[in-house]
């Protein structure tokens, strides 16, 4: 284990223990065709995680950014070994609706092991 994992690793749990709400981390699974009917099955897992929203800004992002998109913190805690992708999707709460949001882009904080997970999410 490297020096940054053993410094910064606890930081993001307490951080979003305080200041964090929960979402819904969707984990894109397998697709599955059926030559019968012709249908496509994909199988999600969906995962309660802790997490912050705040604004995204477009340097963080190079130029992906939109000006909806939000910047979602999660610590890998939350995740545990899986890293987040683009196929996966968030599930958030705003004005008292529940919204799904895209994963557009994905930078993780790490040493030898994740430490923070950066998304960038797009409103459906």
């Amino acid at each position: 284990m490297s020096l940054v994992d053993t410094t910064f690793a606890p930081i993001p749990a307490s951080v979003l223990a305080d200041w964090g709400q929960n979402l819904t981390y969707i984990k894109a699974g397998s697709d599955t065709y059926n030559t019968t009917t012709g249908t496509v099955t994909s199988t999600d897992t969906n995962v309660t995680v802790r997490a912050l929203i705040s604004n995204a800004n477009p340097e963080e992002f190079e130029g992906f950014y939109q000006t909806d998109d939000m910047k979602i913190l999660i610590g890998a805690a939350e995740l545990g070994s899986y890293y987040p992708n683009v196929r996966d999707r968030i599930q958030y709460t705003q004005d008292s609706a529940t919204k799904v949001g895209r994963i557009i882009s994905v930078k993780t904080y790490r040493g030898d092991s994740p430490i923070l997970h950066s998304l960038l999410v797009r409103p459906q």
